[in-house]
């Protein structure tokens, strides 16, 4: 009874004490469910990974292999490039100078024309 007495005396006190009771128990509870699901975090992904796994190393062999078709394929390239730019600087040296005339030829033209064609033209004054 007397413990009832005091209780129902110092009312405000009572609830600040229930009230931290409340609060520790609460605190005690969320602490003890975030552990539980740390743990299941953990356990799940260690399965994940494990699951995951043959088809990482897919993933990484097939990415070797396409970085090996891939240096194939560079140096190919690099090869067709080497020919194109000598077969392009070859073409751009036979042109020397634009001339622009009625007449196709000028007297180069027809005497590199006529050495192509075998023809030997003298000309007679």
């Amino acid at each position: 009874m007397p413990i009832l007495l005091l209780l129902w005396n110092n009312k405000r006190w009572t609830l600040i004490i229930v009230l931290l009771l409340c609060l520790f128990f609460q605190t005690w509870q969320v602490n003890s469910l975030g552990g539980d699901l740390r743990n299941a975090e953990i356990a799940c992904n260690g399965r994940v990974e494990k699951t995951l796994k043959p088809y990482k190393d897919a993933e990484k062999k097939s990415q070797e292999k396409a970085n090996e078709v891939s240096e194939e394929y560079e140096g190919t390239r690099e090869a067709e490039r080497v020919r194109t730019e000598t077969i392009t600087h070859t073409v751009q040296k036979i042109v020397e100078r634009p001339i622009y005339i009625n007449n196709c030829f000028d007297a180069d033209g027809v005497s590199a024309v006529n050495q192509a064609a075998g023809i030997s033209h003298t000309s007679e004054p």
